[in-house]
């Protein structure tokens, strides 16, 4: 069976669609786990207008880890032995208390952590007890050491500073800080899955981590970004999906992407 091109309706905590080493790049943002309703407009803390798929990210600790510790191991099974794996996940804020994503460093024991990126952007929650949180981080980590793709010239941005009898190039080093906007309702690329992440941040990623044709594996797929850029970016995708809803929404917007392509 080609697994390449698909998004299966399933748990990815299974991927037996998947061959060992058959992955080059995985990319993905697991569910946060902060027992939030989905899909509710809420005014003073209460629900005021229901719109959308409704789901309650709210497992126990344990359950949580637990089922990213089963979907990792998989991830890590199917990836290429120079394969390479971005994961988005953000400081959870619970009981008055944040908890820095740390922990992720145990899911991915062999494998070795090149970059702590931070990804800053422009707008979220606001509050008055603490400074509003304007960052997620990236953690990207190489199968090999050594031995791993790293487009750097594709990736490379304008210098602000740039001196021509200093540097030999306009075009710089994005460094380890991205500052990418959020997805906003007026983008193009929205859908109406609430936690949508930006295609600018995947591009980034996708360019700089494989090469045309080689195939990128998001194993909570949501609303399809990473597929879609994907395919706009010449490479395979695959992935999974629980809630129908946005396996729908991914089809549809890869459907239109394909029909681009062909014209």
């Amino acid at each position: 069976m080609d697994f390449r091109d698909k998004i299966f309706l399933k748990s990815s905590e299974n991927m037996k669609e998947l061959p060992d080493k058959s992955v080059d790049l995985v990319v993905t943002s697991p569910p946060y786990n902060i027992d939030i309703q989905y899909g509710n407009k809420t005014s003073k803390g209460k629900v005021i207008d229901s719109k959308g798929i409704k789901y309650s990210d709210n497992l126990s600790e344990e359950n949580y880890r637990k089922m990213l510790m089963n979907v990792f191991s998989e991830c890590r099974r199917v990836l290429k032995d120079n394969g390479q794996a971005w994961i988005n996940i953000k400081n959870r804020y619970l009981d008055g208390v944040v908890i820095p994503p740390f922990w992720i460093l145990d899911m991915f024991p062999d494998m070795h952590l090149k970059n702590l990126i931070v990804w800053n952007f422009d707008w979220g929650g606001s509050t008055n007890k603490r400074f509003a949180p304007r960052y997620e981080f990236v953690f990207w980590f190489t199968k090999d050491k050594d031995k791993y793709t790293f487009n750097l010239d594709e990736v490379k941005i304008p210098a602000l500073n740039y001196r021509p009898d200093r540097y030999k190039s306009q075009m710089k080093n994005p460094t380890d800080v991205w500052r990418i906007s959020m997805v906003s309702g007026n983008f193009d690329e929205r859908t109406s899955h609430p936690a949508q992440y930006p295609e600018d941040l995947i591009e980034r990623i996708i360019l700089s981590g494989t090469n045309k044709g080689q195939l990128v594996l998001d194993p909570f797929m949501g609303s399809g970004t990473s597929a879609a850029v994907a395919k706009k970016l010449g490479r395979h995708f695959v992935g999974y999906e629980l809630v129908k809803e946005y396996y729908d929404i991914a089809n549809e917007r890869l459907s239109k992407i394909m029909e681009v392509n062909h014209e």
